[in-house]
């Protein structure tokens, strides 16, 4: 189960609209319901807040908040190579 701080801490990490791109991301990955169909918005929602437990949604939701994370750092290492070249 989710608690309030690993929720606090994937929603800084994912960003606005999360459910969705949650969504997305099982989607993607083809993580679907026992009856073979997408997670709503709604379960999503209620596996996040901790309402709801699902060992298969939440570790996935951890990893494509471990994904975002790793993109975000890349993207100011670059923007900080770029800065960093510019002040030479």
């Amino acid at each position: 189960m989710i608690t309030a701080e690993e929720r606090s801490a994937i929603l800084k990490i994912i960003g606005t609209k999360h459910v969705k791109k949650i969504q997305s991301y099982l989607n993607q990955n083809k993580i679907l319901t026992s009856h073979k169909k997408q997670y709503s918005k709604a379960i999503i929602s209620y596996i996040l807040s901790g309402e709801r437990e699902n060992e298969i949604v939440e570790n996935a939701i951890f990893a494509y908040a471990h994904q975002r994370m790793i993109e975000k750092e890349k993207q100011q290492e670059v923007r900080d190579l770029i800065v960093s070249k510019q002040n030479q």
